[in-house]
């Protein structure tokens, strides 16, 4: 396991370190060019994706609405009333079966009488299980809320994403092809433009 993972590691290292030779000059000034060029179109798209994220902290939802995603915006508004409703159900069972377990214990024989077939630790168990699904619940709102906000930003910022006419993904099969370094060999070689 050991000398797999020195393997892993060290092939990962070199994949870094390569990763971080620089640019050609071709693609750097290509690049200087076209920065000039954009710096307007770059202040008004940034401009989206924060009116987004803004709009869906303030009220959930309103991100998406800005977007023009009225399914996504339903799909939040769903989630919170069902999250709010799972709330509700657990909460009020939680209080029942709390007011239930008191009374076990205490002796009370106005409640036991209510639930005769029912268990000290199945009261406990129902108590416990109402409990754990309420403090899910609150934790779904938090969760889902702040799902909401990113998904409003991401989708405001692909929004504006321009797809690339060149856009190609080419399977090319090597037969009998010489490489430095490797000699000759079958294979397939995966060519990608964008």
């Amino acid at each position: 396991m050991r000398f797999i993972f020195s393997i892993y590691f060290v092939i990962s290292i070199i994949c870094c370190v390569k990763a971080q030779q620089p640019y050609s000059d071709d693609y750097k000034l290509s690049i200087d060019s076209s920065i000039s060029k954009n710096r307007v179109k770059e202040k008004r798209s940034w401009s989206i994706p924060k009116k987004a994220t803004i709009f869906a902290l303030a009220l959930p939802g309103s991100g998406q609405i800005y977007n023009k995603k009225y399914l996504k915006a339903g799909i939040v508004y769903g989630g919170f009333v069902g999250l709010a409703y799972m709330y509700d159900f657990n909460r009020d069972s939680l209080s029942k079966y709390q007011t239930i377990y008191a009374a076990k214990i205490d002796g009370d024989t106005n409640t036991i009488d209510l639930f005769p077939n029912r268990s000290e630790a199945a009261v406990k168990s129902d108590r416990d299980f109402h409990r754990k699904y309420r403090d899910l619940s609150l934790i779904g709102f938090v969760v889902l809320y702040a799902l909401q906000a990113i998904d409003a930003n991401v989708d405001a910022h692909l929004k504006e994403f321009n797809l690339n006419e060149d856009l190609s993904l080419k399977l090319i099969p090597n037969v009998y092809a010489i490489r430095p370094g490797l000699g000759m060999y079958n294979g397939f070689t995966l060519q990608y433009n964008f």
